[in-house]
């Protein structure tokens, strides 16, 4: 046996005297420990601790606490699924909203024929529509989680 199978066995000793190992890794364990005398030393050692632990009084889990936790559990699963919507929601809106800009550019497109422009800036071309509606996405976007955000804070403390 290699130095490293041996520590491996050695490093579940506290578990095959918890009796948590299945059976082939306590037979393996068990046989191992038959053939060397420092390792049943220690396991015997281990056992004597587990027995020991079992011996001790156990505390009574109040039942306040149980309801707690799993109130605080349920809490957290539905808070985890909501924020899983908003994030669906608002990649959603991203799509919606990049094809409604590119629908809108190419109808701008199609209306004004070649070119609108403000201040020399052609605002149908590519660019600028991109950069024009951005801002107002964006803008759009800021507005509308600062509402959510709002409407989130009043609904937790009612």
């Amino acid at each position: 046996m290699t130095s490293v199978e041996h520590d491996t066995l050695r490093a579940q000793f506290p578990l095959a005297a918890a009796g948590v190992l299945d059976e082939r890794e306590l037979r393996a364990v068990l046989e191992h420990s038959a053939g060397c005398e420092s390792c049943r030393c220690e396991l015997d050692v281990w056992r004597s601790y587990a027995s020991g632990l079992h011996q001790l009084p156990q505390p009574a889990i109040p039942t306040s606490l149980v309801r707690r936790t799993q109130l605080r559990v349920l809490q957290d699963r539905e808070s985890a699924l909501e924020r899983r919507n908003y994030a669906l929601l608002m990649g959603a809106l991203v799509v919606f909203s990049w094809a409604t800009s590119f629908a809108a550019w190419l109808v701008a497109r199609s209306v004004v024929d070649v070119s609108f422009e403000v201040y020399g800036i052609n605002l149908v071309g590519p660019f600028p529509w991109v950069l024009l509606s951005s801002l107002l996405t964006w803008v759009t976007a800021g507005s509308a989680a600062m509402l959510l955000a709002s409407h989130r804070n009043t609904r937790r403390f009612q």
